[in-house]
């Protein structure tokens, strides 16, 4: 009985060595998913406020469904130029834009006027943008980006 004791209490020790490990792993893991979490609630609360902004200066020519007026303002939504051209993007909110652009294989040739926003608000249009209308393009754009864009 009392070797049978002895075989069993190792065991015991060792068992409870492991799941003090899984315990630690699992914490580590929870400050993970926290750190996601608000990160998504950071774009969500940011995509918000851009959704208001792309109401009050984007609908009127990109429609409120993104897809644009056909040879007159280019589609935002399944754009391969808002994929592929990020910064430029960026600078035609911030700034304004003229001349011709090709989006989806169709030439535009229009004025962007500037709108006058703010590098956040800048950084929330894009972010509703990007993550609207079937778009996925990437992580949340920061102001800190948008600041450092130059014309």
């Amino acid at each position: 009985m009392r070797a049978a004791i002895l075989l069993i209490l190792p065991a015991l020790l060792v068992l409870s060595c492991n799941s003090s490990e899984k315990r630690t792993d699992t914490i580590a893991m929870s400050s993970e998913t926290e750190t996601i979490i608000a990160q998504k609630d950071k774009l969500k609360e940011s995509m918000e406020r851009g959704a208001a902004i792309y109401m009050d200066f984007c609908m009127s020519c990109h429609l409120p469904d993104g897809k644009g007026v056909p040879k007159a303002y280019p589609p935002l939504a399944n754009s391969d130029y808002l994929k592929n051209k990020q910064t430029e993007s960026i600078k035609a909110i911030k700034y304004g834009k003229s001349g011709k652009i090709v989006v989806n294989s169709v030439t535009y040739n229009n004025m962007m006027a500037s709108l006058g926003l703010t590098n956040k608000e800048v950084a929330d249009v894009m972010n509703y943008i990007n993550n609207s209308w079937g778009n996925s393009y990437g992580e949340m754009l920061t102001v800190e980006e948008v600041s450092k864009i130059e014309p």
